[in-house]
């Protein structure tokens, strides 16, 4: 008989293949980790602001991609001096709410501007192996194989996450540790993992909703109400720094992703028809959305509450985010990596009713 595989091995394995693969880009950049930034042609602002303190970067087409802001906040994760730094952001106060990754990658604001590529690119690797783990051990409590966590690592949204620096991956391991964490009981766990991924990714504050909500129907009203207001008091609390480092209008005012119902699925399919990749990607996700909110209703567990609001959120995402397979397989990865936990796991009572299934079976 097998013997079964561990947890931290298929998070090794997890990690090794997105390394193996940032190698094989390195090495045919001539090992410039730039290339994992996002650095764009004609993003003159942050163009120039990398130019200046790492000499020639990788330059990727038009405006590049997201990693180019987190390089920016790296170099200064507190918003010390935004006068500097800050101010090429497109959107400032949006930008700088997301502050976990950049802090990491930034080392406290202690790495050289020299480091932080190479910094990005390596928490996002130690980001992908945790995160596979923690898919790894949910899908053990729900009594299935460890090898389930690659569900985690092979997700194309957190893939592309890497691919230019972004702080998916990170955001979304806290938000799925903070799912096992419910999952074995550990409450604080729980509710400390959910504010650190809203302040990676404010959309995480998704997670923290359903994961409140999973409790309330577990009839743990009290724990319920703090794992959803304490994460919005730290992107709250978060926010009102930036007004006082940055001042202007609120993060809020500076939101372009969200628009009306269907809307931006509509409006994208203009783009769609000159690539046959991203309408077939997109018709798809749309179609996901509505299986996976079948899967959360049927389950009701803690695996699909904490993200089914990803699919609503989907819904009503501009055609910025629809209009590349790219982009909105990266805003809604955690749906990706919970729905196939849902379809192959959640016939186990133990997702439906939050008991291990070590209790289930003495």
């Amino acid at each position: 008989m097998l013997r079964k595989i561990s947890p931290l091995v298929v998070a090794v394995i997890g990690a090794g293949l997105i390394a193996g693969v940032s190698i094989r880009v390195l090495s045919g950049s001539e090992w410039d980790a730039s290339v994992f930034v996002g650095f764009g042609e004609d993003a003159t602002p942050t163009r120039d602001y990398a130019e200046q303190r790492l000499g020639s970067v990788f330059l990727r087409p038009s405006q590049g991609h997201d990693g180019k802001f987190f390089f920016v906040q790296a170099n200064d994760p507190w918003v010390l001096e935004p006068d500097q730094h800050a101010e090429v952001l497109d959107r400032p106060r949006y930008r700088s709410q997301r502050m976990l990754y950049p802090m990491l990658a930034g080392g406290g604001g202690l790495f050289a501007p020299a480091a932080i590529p190479w910094a990005m690119l390596l928490v996002n690797i130690v980001a992908m192996g945790a995160g596979t783990w923690v898919v790894a051990r949910i899908a053990e409590e729900m009594g299935g194989s460890p090898w389930w966590g690659l569900a985690f690592a092979l997700n194309l949204g957190f893939i592309s996450e890497v691919n230019i620096g972004g702080a998916g991956v990170v955001a979304a391991t806290a938000a799925f540790g903070a799912v096992l964490a419910l999952k074995v009981d550990r409450r604080v766990l729980a509710v400390v993992l959910l504010a650190l991924a809203a302040l990676s990714r404010e959309a995480m504050l998704i997670a923290a909703a359903g994961s409140a909500l999973w409790l309330w129907m577990q009839g743990e009203r009290r724990v319920a109400l703090t794992t959803a207001l304490v994460p919005v008091a730290a992107v709250a609390a978060w926010a009102a720094y930036l007004r006082v480092q940055i001042g202007g209008a609120s993060v809020v005012s500076e939101v372009q992703e969200i628009g009306w119902p269907f809307y931006g699925f509509i409006e994208a399919f203009s783009s769609w028809v000159e690539d046959p990749i991203d309408l077939v990607v997109g018709v798809a996700m749309m179609v996901l959305f509505v299986l996976f909110i079948r899967r959360v209703l049927i389950s009701r567990g803690i695996v699909g509450l904490a993200f089914a609001g990803f699919a609503v959120l989907g819904v009503v995402f501009t055609e910025q985010v629809w209009r590349s397979y790219f982009d909105i397989t990266r805003a809604v990865a955690p749906v990706i990596t919970s729905f196939v936990l849902l379809m192959f796991l959640s016939q186990n009572s133990a997702e439906r009713t939050g008991v291990r299934p070590s209790n289930v079976l003495q």
